[in-house]
Formats: structure tokens, C-alpha cells, sequence
């Protein structure tokens, strides 16, 4: 009974309230009088951020409140009901409309009913999934803050007859999903008037600001890391020895991931020219840093193979590499003290001093020594031939001079060809003479193993010297990169507007 009772003053109510009513017709008692709109938006869930198209998709309910002074009724005479429901079309709404839609439908709200109260208010939430268009600033991207908007505003009715305003709590963030990419700083709303050219009235809108700052542990393990970790093995391919034959092999790997990391970035970039990603900055920076080390290994490896029949080390060359670079990079050779005093100078016209003594002496006492003994070998000779009594057939070199001068012997004024046996000489034996032949040809053949010995040894030092050109430019680009890779990290991270979201 009481079912009935309320189905019929509910009955006569939507007849009362439907009689004589315009859904046209814009719910003011006075024509001159606005209706006044309240608007607020409750945001459920930050759906995604497409940086590419830039477009941000949101799931958000539209509360729209007004009042209409043809729906008021006295609840007592309707057995005490407050409020009814109409369907969306049944009665006035205003037109209100989200500016910066994308949607191909573009209204993407769903048509609710509408809460009408005694009182005239007019309660409407239709909820809906919005596609708004924002332009992402990549700048600083990862460590970057976007900042979209919805703005809603009447299509056809200007200030003078709908006057829209913010309701209180404008921007509702309340039963709002955390997103696991972007953090929810801040939500503003703001009021504007727009005039336009076609007309003097203004319109009003409503500017619903989403303050969004990008979550950046995903970017931070996931690309930045990887490729700080990748970079620095370009410092381990200057401590490779080059005879291990994978130095240029590491470097040009390193060089190819670098690269891939760099085309996921862009991707994941918008296409636009107006600025270049932070992250894009930093890859690029990686990617000259290998290409560089990938150069410099390759001129490492090219000093390395020289060989003093190739290359000839030029004299600036040796004073940079050999003296000037390892005295500063504290790196010595065997048997060799560097010392400021010792270092030769750099300008070209200016004598090049001598240096590396201990060496130079011991190439010195090598070629004194070789020239003492040959000397010493026919001085013995000689005094052979004179004490067997066999001088008549031997003669000693033309010119040869021996005197002992401060523990050593020095040939003055003559060949260094052997004793001559003179042929026919009836006092030499056949015997003593096959000696004496062979005797020479012992000499000779000392005296070529000798020489062989020498530019082989000199051969081998100026190959050497060209190994150690190589490890003292491996160890510089070491030193070089090492300040580079940390000085560019540390630069470009600690530019961005803040590193943890």
C-alpha cells in the first residue's frame, strides 16, 4: 500500500513537474539574468601519457551543479519525496564542452540521469574517459614535469546567459589511483574570459591544470644505468693489451649497444625539433665518448705493429711520447729514471738534449766494445805472427795504431780489414797458412754476427719504443675518457630538475 502510495505521488510529480516545460528554454526567471554553472572535476585515474601524439588519456567524473526554478516542489504535498530522476535530454543542461578533446566522438562523457531536489538544484555526474591534447615538453626528459589541462567551456552561450564557475574543491583528486609512471604533485583550477572577434560578449571557461612529474626508477635501471655500466667498458678496452687482439672488438661493441639504447629513446620521444631530450643528450654523449675511445684504439693499435722498416719516429713524436707525456703520467720504462732536468725541449728549433743516458751509454759501450775487441783480436795476432818468427809472410793492417786510453782501445788512421797472409812467402808453412786463412774467416764471420747483432738490438729498441708510444697513449686516453665519463654524467644528471619522483 505504502508502494503504491509513493509510485503515485511520484507519478504526479514528474506529470507537475513536466507540464508546461521546455527543455529548451534556459531555467532563469529573468531573460537578462546568466545561469549560473558550477563545474568540478573528480579525477579517478591517470590513464596513460602518450608523448609521441601527445595525448594523455584520463578517466575522470564531470560534476556539474545549477539550479532550475522550474523544478522546485513542496515534498509535503508529494508524500515527502526529495528529489527525482531525469534522464539526460529530458530537462536543460548547459552545453559545456571540453576544449582540447581528441576523441573522435568528441563529447566522450556518458549520458547519466540527472538528480533533481525540491529545491530546484540540479545534481549532474557523467563520467567518462577523456583523450586531451598537451604538448609534452621533452626537455628533461626522464627527469621531466608536464603540466595538461582540461578546459571546459559553453559552446554557444556566452557570459550574459551562462556564467560558469568553479565549485568548491574544483579539482578532486580524492579517489585518485596512483600511476606507477607519473607522480600527482598538484592539481589547480582557474577561471578565464575569452573575447572573440565575431562577438563582444565574453566567454567564460574553466582551466583544470594537471601537474604531473614523471616516476624515474623505471628510466634510472632500465636504460640510464645499463648505459653508464656500458660506457665505462670502453675504459677497460685501454687497459687491454693490444697482442690480445680484442681491443677494437670490445670498443666496437660497446659502440652498437650504445647505439641501440639511443634508438629506444627515440622512440619513446615525441618527433619534435624544439628541444632534445636530457636522456638524448646523455646517449649522445656516450655514443661520441665510444666513437672517440674506437678511434684512439685503432691509432693504439697502429703504433703498436709499427716497425722501424715501416715508420720512422719523428723527433717531436719521441719528445711527446717518450718523455714529456710518461714524465707527467708517472710511467718509466726499465733501467730509466725520467727527470725534469733530463726532459728534452719541445720547441723544434732548439737541440734536442740527450737523454735516457743509461741506455744511449750502454749502445755506446756495446759499439766501443765490438770495435776494442776487433782491434784487440789483430793486436794478438800480430804479436803471434812476430813471436813464431812467421812475420815475413804477415803483415798487419795498414795504419793500425792500438793505444790504452782510459781502459780502452781506440783505432786511429786505418781500415779494420784483417791481417793479409802474403802469398808465396817460402817461410810459411802450409800448415800455419790454412791456420791463418781460417783465423780470418773466423774474424769475418764474428765481425757480421757482431753487426747483425747490433741493428738487430737497435731494430728491436725502436720497435719497442713504438709499443711504448702506444701504452703511453693507451694510458692518456684512459686518464682522458675516465675524467670525460664522470664529468658528463655527473653534469647531466645534476642539471635536471630533480633526480627522484
Amino acid at each position: 500500500m505504502n508502494r503504491c502510495s509513493a509510485s503515485y505521488h511520484e507519478r504526479r510529480l514528474y506529470e507537475d513537474l513536466m507540464r508546461d516545460y521546455n527543455n529548451l528554454e534556459r531555467p532563469v526567471a529573468n531573460h537578462s539574468h546568466p545561469v549560473t554553472v558550477y563545474l568540478k572535476v573528480s579525477l579517478q585515474q591517470l590513464i596513460d601519457v602518450d608523448e609521441k601524439n601527445q595525448i594523455v588519456f584520463v578517466n575522470a567524473w564531470l560534476d556539474y551543479a545549477w539550479n532550475d526554478y522550474k523544478l522546485r516542489w513542496d515534498k509535503d504535498e508529494y508524500g515527502n519525496i526529495t528529489d527525482v530522476r531525469f534522464p539526460a535530454g529530458k530537462i536543460w543542461k548547459p552545453d559545456v564542452l571540453l576544449y582540447n578533446s581528441v576523441d573522435s566522438s568528441f563529447d566522450s562523457t556518458y549520458p547519466t540521469n540527472m538528480v533533481v531536489y525540491h529545491t530546484g538544484d540540479v545534481t549532474w555526474v557523467p563520467p567518462g574517459i577523456f583523450k586531451i591534447s598537451c604538448k609534452i615538453d621533452i626537455k628533461w626528459f626522464p627527469f621531466d614535469e608536464q603540466r595538461c589541462f582540461f578546459k571546459f567551456g559553453s559552446w554557444t552561450y556566452d557570459g550574459f546567459k551562462l556564467d560558469l564557475q568553479p565549485a568548491k574543491g574544483g579539482f578532486d583528486i580524492s579517489e585518485y589511483l596512483p600511476n606507477g609512471e607519473w607522480a600527482l604533485p598538484m592539481t589547480t583550477v582557474s577561471r578565464s574570459e575569452k573575447f572573440y572577434d565575431c562577438c563582444p560578449e565574453p566567454y567564460p571557461d574553466l582551466t583544470f591544470y594537471l601537474h604531473m612529474r614523471r616516476r624515474t626508477l623505471y628510466y634510472g635501471f632500465n636504460l640510464i644505468m645499463p648505459c653508464i655500466l656500458t660506457t665505462t667498458m670502453t675504459l677497460l678496452g685501454f687497459t687491454l693489451p693490444p697482442d690480445a687482439g680484442e681491443k677494437i672488438t670490445l670498443q666496437i661493441t660497446v659502440l652498437l649497444s650504445i647505439c641501440f639504447f639511443l634508438s629506444i629513446v627515440s622512440e619513446m620521444s615525441p618527433p619534435t625539433s624544439e628541444a632534445v631530450p636530457l636522456l638524448g643528450i646523455f646517449f649522445s654523449c656516450c655514443m661520441i665518448v665510444v666513437t672517440a675511445s674506437t678511434v684512439f684504439t685503432v691509432y693504439v693499435l697502429n703504433l703498436h705493429y709499427r716497425t722501424p722498416e715501416t715508420h720512422e719516429m719523428g723527433t717531436t713524436t719521441r719528445t711527446l711520447l717518450l718523455y714529456w707525456v710518461p714524465y707527467f703520467l708517472k710511467m718509466e720504462r726499465p733501467g730509466i729514471h725520467l727527470t725534469w732536468e733530463s726532459l728534452p725541449s719541445l720547441l723544434p728549433c732548439s737541440k734536442p738534449k740527450r737523454h735516457s743516458e743509461s741506455l744511449i751509454r750502454n749502445v755506446k759501450e756495446t759499439e766501443n766494445g765490438s770495435r776494442a775487441s776487433s782491434l784487440e783480436v789483430e793486436r794478438r795476432m800480430h804479436q803471434y805472427i812476430t813471436a813464431t818468427g812467421l812475420s815475413n809472410g804477415i803483415y798487419p793492417p795498414h795504419g793500425v795504431k792500438t793505444v790504452l786510453s782510459n781502459g780502452g782501445l781506440i783505432h786511429q788512421n786505418g781500415d779494420q780489414s784483417p791481417p793479409q797472409i802474403k802469398s808465396g812467402s817460402p817461410s810459411l808453412e802450409p800448415a800455419q797458412q790454412a791456420q791463418l786463412l781460417l783465423l780470418q774467416r773466423i774474424y769475418q764471420e764474428l765481425k757480421s754476427i757482431t753487426k747483425r747483432m747490433i741493428e738487430a738490438e737497435r731494430e728491436g729498441d725502436q720497435s719497442n719504443n713504438w709499443k711504448f708510444a702506444a701504452m703511453v697513449v693507451d694510458r692518456l686516453c684512459l686518464y682522458i675518457f675516465t675524467v670525460f665519463i664522470v664529468a658528463s654524467v655527473l653534469g647531466i644528471l645534476l642539471s635536471a630538475p630533480y633526480l627522484i619522483a
